[in-house]
């Protein structure tokens, strides 16, 4: 392990605060080093840096045990290993996404020990809004969706890339809405020349992984949605037509609690769903969509609309896009369906939390 350095700003004294005094932290984290900067008592007490690693972390945090400490950062390519670490040591954390944290326009100077000072007094006033953070065992689930959905991607590009080379030479085949089992047939009949042969062979072994760790990333999710865990939930959400249970466990392993979303406009404007809307006066000017939030959830969001539209189960997400398409076009009026749908999903799930909560006992 490298051994700890802390590098001490200039013209800083070591200050120790007295016991339970807040302090307060912020860390700037780059790829080798972490800076930091710290108030108590309404000014900046301290400056330091150190090389990057939660126990040098420890060992700064460890200066000033007794106080009430609040630790914040800007999200970074590390994962939720710091936060967890230091929520398991009964630290006040909040990871700032760097989006939401305001900039002075026309900034000159721009370095880790100026936007850290500025980070740490942003967090003693409370003006920064910390994103969620999930536990670990709810994160560790969650990424089993998404190399399920980058399967599926390299299995569909590797198809193409088969069906384009095969076109460009005049051989076009069935259509992609047969299937591929009736593509690799007729395929599998035609007299190519040795070029053409070596190369579809190329592409042949690269969808062929793709789609075993497609299925056997659908197998785990299949398991995770029917243990006693995620069974009632994945249940409730998925009596919604248009929702099945491979939509409902990756909705809820990625929302994770769902009691973080506290209006109903709250989680459409978390997914993107939400128009972005300029209004000034008697002006009100509605744009595209805001287009925010985990854009693979908002596409698989959108496929549950069409389903749902389709089948014609639900007569109200049916009648609204009945509704808007002739107006303003099917492609916008599917979001406004995908909207409704995703309101209708939060009620479903409120209504499991509140009906498997124990009853409260009542005061007597």
């Amino acid at each position: 392990m490298e051994k700890i350095g802390v590098v001490e700003g200039k013209a800083q004294a070591a200050k120790r605060p007295a016991a339970g005094t807040p302090v307060w932290m912020a860390i700037d984290i780059s790829r080798s080093k972490a800076v930091y900067c710290l108030r108590w008592d309404g000014s900046e007490q301290r400056r330091l840096s150190t090389p990057l690693g939660i126990e040098h972390v420890r060992a700064v945090g460890q200066q000033y045990r007794g106080c009430q400490m609040h630790v914040a950062y800007e999200a970074c390519g590390f994962g939720y290993e710091l936060a967890w670490w230091l929520q398991e040591h009964a630290v006040a954390v909040s990871v700032i996404a760097p989006s939401r944290v305001e900039r002075i326009p026309g900034l000159q100077v721009k370095t880790d020990r100026v936007d850290v000072g500025k980070l740490v007094r942003k967090l003693e006033k409370g003006d920064l809004k910390a994103i969620y953070i999930p536990s670990r065992p709810v994160h560790e689930q969650r990424q089993i969706g998404r190399p399920y959905a980058q399967s599926l991607k390299e299995r569909k590009r590797a198809q193409v890339r088969i069906r384009s080379m095969m076109q460009e030479h005049g051989r076009l085949g069935p259509l992609p809405a047969a299937g591929w089992k009736v593509y690799s047939a007729w395929l599998d009949g035609q007299d190519r020349p040795e070029p053409i042969r070596l190369c579809v062979q190329a592409h042949q072994p690269l969808r062929a992984v793709a789609d075993h760790q497609a299925k056997r990333m659908n197998a785990e999710l299949y398991r995770l949605a029917h243990s006693a865990e995620y069974r009632p939930l994945v249940q409730a959400l998925s009596a919604q037509p248009g929702v099945g249970w491979q939509s409902a466990i990756r909705w809820v392993l990625e929302i994770g609690a769902i009691g973080r979303f506290r209006t109903t406009d709250a989680l459409p404007h978390y997914l993107g769903l939400t128009p972005s809307q300029y209004s000034s006066g008697e002006l009100d000017h509605r744009g595209h969509t805001l287009k925010c939030g985990p854009g693979f959830l908002r596409a698989m969001l959108l496929q549950c609309a069409w389903s749902a539209v389709r089948q014609g189960d639900d007569l109200e997400l049916q009648q609204r896009f009945a509704t808007l398409a002739p107006r303003i076009g099917r492609k916008r009026a599917i979001v406004a369906v995908a909207r409704q749908l995703v309101i209708k999903l939060r009620a479903r799930w409120r209504t499991h939390v509140m009906s498997s909560a124990p009853p409260q006992a009542l005061a007597v």
